[in-house]
């Protein structure tokens, strides 16, 4: 049922990302250019200071882009070594003014990169962490648990029936199920556990625990959605339920192996007839075979 595990970005929260450090660097090179504005010319090294952190942050394109500002600034320097009190001045000024309006870009740059990139990992229709998220937290898990050796888990849950749901009672009651459904994960979940929106009609739970915490809060969760009623019809409702399979991280396995053992137990709890958490019982039997190897 999973179709591959990988990262997404997303264009959006990169392009404000790029603009967010872009603005930082005006704004430092504004600020470089205030001591040589006033007279201090003997300080125009600071000017190479938004060169480097162009080339750190944001790369060659704003590395050139800033490096041609600072050519021009040493220029006018150059054939200026003296200015009147005016001149000095209007330059305060003005640098004064372009940092002010840098910094308050910079800021509705940064938050609304914040809510860009929440938008990014939150999935519309159910409120919960979507696939991109957990294409993040998950690897971050697996390898925190390798560096701790403590027990992680991966549950697989997908809802029974939902195609002959949604032919039946339509796709905007199939939409009022899976939001009800994601709300129930959530106040079902621990507060230790990350539930998300795998995708469709399919729910992923990472557990800090071994297979046995993991099947319990599957379990719980699973008896919690069969409480689930949503109103299809005037005066009628209807209930879903849904399988779930259990795996149990091995030391040294992928992201990928470890989702493919609860794809594995989740097919085998819906040849078993749905409505059920089975769990993988391979783990021992694959650190048997990494120990001995």
């Amino acid at each position: 049922m999973t179709d591959g595990w990988h990262g997404q970005g997303t264009g959006r929260a990169d392009d404000l990302a790029a603009r967010r450090r872009l603005t930082l660097l005006v704004g430092l090179l504004v600020a470089a250019l205030i001591p040589p504005a006033l007279g201090a010319w003997q300080t125009w090294p600071l000017l190479l200071v938004p060169v480097v952190l162009a080339s750190l942050l944001a790369g060659p394109s704003a590395s050139a882009l800033v490096a041609a500002v600072v050519a021009m600034a040493l220029a006018l320097i150059a054939g200026r070594p003296e200015a009147d009190d005016g001149v000095l001045a209007t330059g305060f000024v003005v640098a004064c003014l372009l940092s002010a309006l840098a910094g308050v870009r910079h800021g509705q740059l940064e938050r609304a990169l914040q809510a860009a990139s929440a938008r990014s990992l939150t999935d519309s229709l159910t409120g919960l962490p979507n696939y991109a998220y957990l294409s993040e937290a998950l690897p971050h898990e697996v390898r925190r648990s390798e560096r701790y050796g403590a027990p992680l888990s991966v549950v697989l849950l997908d809802l029974d029936g939902f195609k002959p749901f949604n032919d039946r009672w339509g796709h905007e009651a199939g939409n009022r199920m899976l939001a009800a459904v994601g709300a129930t994960l959530q106040a079902a979940g621990r507060a230790s556990d990350v539930v998300g929106r795998f995708g469709g009609e399919e729910f992923t739970l990472i557990v800090p625990g071994d297979a046995a915490e993991a099947r319990d809060a599957a379990e719980r969760i699973r008896a919690a959605v069969a409480q689930v009623r949503i109103e299809v019809a005037p005066g009628a409702e209807a209930a879903i339920t849904l399988s779930a399979g259990v795996a149990e991280h091995v030391p040294g396995e992928t992201v990928e192996a470890l989702l493919r053992r609860a794809d594995a137990a989740l097919y085998a709890a819906k040849d078993a007839g749905r409505d059920r958490v089975v769990v993988d019982r391979s783990a021992d039997e694959l650190r048997t075979r990494r120990r001995a190897a």
